[in-house]
């Protein structure tokens, strides 16, 4: 019962979808305790963002959840827009939100989720470019959202590389095309270093700044976070399995797009794993691929009991982290 009703596009779902992360995160506005996800993220836009959050921790809490919506709907709209799913869903949001809004150490404006939302916009210009005739330059505008990301939190400049294997996944070689990615990834830059040239600021500290970005911090999680994310692991695994038996019958489009989730996925969890500056954040950025992952499976998958009882226990867990 509980599959057919998500796999449905009844206003009701809507309303679900929307008003449960909002009632999960209303705790978070009496009392805010939030992690700060870095004391100085060593990038001028995401210094204004944590200054921000620490000076108006409840307008930047509700910024933030205002943010995960927008990104979720965003989600929706690329499917949409691409239908690399192969109906249209609102799947894709509620997982989005359910990854998301678990880890109640995130309910606060982070750099990192500011970030995430450029590299959602960057999914539409890539996207985009799949099928243009000749040279795109798409990639330039993919290359100034990471770059932009990047300013925000540092740590997302990364998926610069992420991007160049996504190029070579969906595009054949031009590398004029590969020029116009790095070329919008540098202008952001050029801006930045000529600003702090203009007003005497110093270049050596910001780079020290930025290395200093790179300090893991010591976060603890709870149990029930801990739990959940074993769980979401055993059904990365067998999702992925699951999607892999649909690859000769998709399109061609679907499978390099799908192809195109799973390297950025590869990327986010790298920096997850090393801890680059804080893993928490990159839960944002996994949170992409695994909400579409999770949404072609409960759409592809037999609505019988165990399926019930996997998307009941996503969601049981889900809300044993709130308590």
């Amino acid at each position: 019962m509980l599959l057919k009703y998500i796999n449905s596009n009844r206003l009701s779902l809507i309303v679900v979808i929307t008003l449960f992360p909002v009632l999960y995160w209303m705790p978070s506005w009496v009392s805010v305790s939030g992690v700060q996800m870095i004391q100085d993220p060593g990038v001028p836009l995401g210094t204004l963002i944590v200054h921000f959050n620490s000076n108006y921790s409840l307008l930047a809490s509700v910024i933030a959840l205002l943010l995960l919506l927008g990104n979720g709907y965003l989600l929706i709209q690329l499917n949409t827009n691409y239908i690399f799913i192969p109906v249209r869903t609102q799947l894709p949001a509620l997982f989005y939100l359910v990854l998301c809004t678990g880890i109640t150490q995130l309910h606060e404006l982070t750099p990192a989720l500011v970030s995430s939302t450029f590299l959602i916009l960057m999914f539409y210009r890539l996207f985009s470019a799949y099928k243009t005739d000749g040279i795109s330059i798409n990639f330039l505008d993919c290359g100034l959202l990471i770059s932009v990301a990047s300013i925000i939190y540092f740590p997302s400049v990364i998926f610069f590389f992420f991007l160049l294997a996504a190029i070579s996944l969906i595009r054949p070689f031009i590398w004029r095309e590969w020029v116009f990615a790095l070329i919008g990834l540098l202008i952001p830059y050029l801006f930045l270093l000529s600003g702090y040239y203009i007003w005497d600021l110093s270049v050596p500290d910001l780079i020290s700044k930025i290395s200093a970005s790179f300090t893991s911090l010591d976060i603890s999680y709870k149990l029930s976070q801990m739990v959940n994310w074993a769980f979401v692991l055993l059904f990365i695994i067998a999702g992925s399995y699951f999607i892999a038996t649909y690859f000769d019958s998709m399109k061609i489009h679907a499978r390099k797009f799908y192809m195109v989730f799973w390297v950025f996925f590869l990327f986010g969890l790298l920096v997850f794993l090393v801890r680059i500056n804080s893993g928490i954040g990159m839960v944002y950025f996994i949170s992409i691929p695994l909400a579409y992952l999770f949404s072609f499976y409960f759409i592809k998958c037999k609505a019988n009991w165990i399926n019930e009882l996997v998307f009941a226990l996503l969601l049981i867990l889900w809300i044993w982290q709130r308590v």
